[in-house]
């Protein structure tokens, strides 16, 4: 049913909200957490695309609420939990799938950005299963909110390692550092996309224009010649 389903949605997810996924080979087989920036509902489809392995993803109460939804979500194992992020239940099932080799994905802004921010402040939870399940954490990013027939880059980043962390009695401040670091990478992996685009547009101007220069240069000396 996962298989099914994941195949479904990616299907008509490429269509409406076209997406390019860019550096899903940096994911390992193996317990990881994903997590990414919320646009739409749909934006767990990059997740689920990035490896073979099933997904947990973890998803609010309140889908529950609605029966087709709550179906689907029972069927690809889905992790539901309250929006205060306040649920033992949920932790615990999170970390023993992570313990088992498994994956999770979470979106830690907690809801989706209906702003003009890049990324909302986190609500947490993502270094913690990290950090408890010693397992890196992938951030996958949308550069920009998708949009319908419109292609948009989903990235990769590279594994965030929080092994520092591990083995220690952490405090508050800890996991608040921790998931500074989080938030920092993931705000990265789109800085360096748009930093690599713009010397990439930079680069081609420059050729452009030296292609200019270059072709006066020879009408310069044709003229001369001629002369």
């Amino acid at each position: 049913m996962y298989k099914f389903l994941k195949g479904l949605l990616c299907f008509f997810t490429h269509i409406i909200h076209p997406y390019k996924l860019i550096g899903k080979e940096k994911v390992k087989d193996g317990a990881c957490v994903l997590v990414g920036n919320h646009y739409r509902l749909w934006d767990i489809v990059h997740m689920a695309c990035t490896t073979k392995e099933r997904v947990h993803f973890i998803t609010k109460k309140e889908l529950y609420k609605n029966k087709f939804l709550a179906y689907l979500c029972n069927k690809v194992e889905a992790i539901p939990v309250s929006r205060d992020g306040q649920d033992a239940k949920a932790i615990m099932t999170a970390l023993r799938y992570l313990k088992k080799g498994e994956k999770i994905s979470m979106f830690p802004e907690g809801t989706r950005n209906r702003t003009d921010a890049e990324l909302l402040p986190l609500k947490g939870g993502a270094a913690l299963f990290a950090i408890k399940a010693k397992a890196p954490v992938y951030p996958v990013m949308s550069i920009g909110k998708t949009k319908y027939f419109r292609m948009t880059p989903i990235i990769v980043g590279d594994p965030i390692d929080l092994s520092e962390f591990y083995d220690v009695k952490m405090t508050a401040e800890d996991y608040v550092r921790a998931e500074d670091i989080v938030r920092e990478r993931m705000l990265g992996v789109i800085h360096d996309y748009l930093r690599k685009k713009e010397e990439k547009k930079q680069a081609k101007a420059r050729r452009k224009q030296e292609k200019k220069g270059a072709k006066r240069g020879e009408e310069q000396d044709g003229r001369e010649a001629d002369e």
